[in-house]
């Protein structure tokens, strides 16, 4: 079966600074929606998930990746 792509984001990247600290959230995250999946974010508190949510529905920018 080869749905169409619904969502796709490539080597994003997410980062953030407080004073001279730099927190990296995401580096190189790849991930791709077809059409008609259903998917589920599972990981532990902290680790990027709604960040990723964020940069998907385009509500923060990806310091790289597209």
């Amino acid at each position: 079966m080869n749905a169409r792509v619904a969502l796709q984001l490539s080597g994003v990247e997410r980062h953030y600074s407080q004073g001279e600290t730099s927190l990296s959230i995401l580096k190189g995250a790849d991930f791709i929606l077809r059409a008609g999946e259903t998917v589920a974010l599972v990981a532990p508190s902290g680790t990027g998930k709604s960040t990723l949510l964020h940069l998907a529905g385009l509500l923060e920018r990806p310091d790289a990746g597209r």
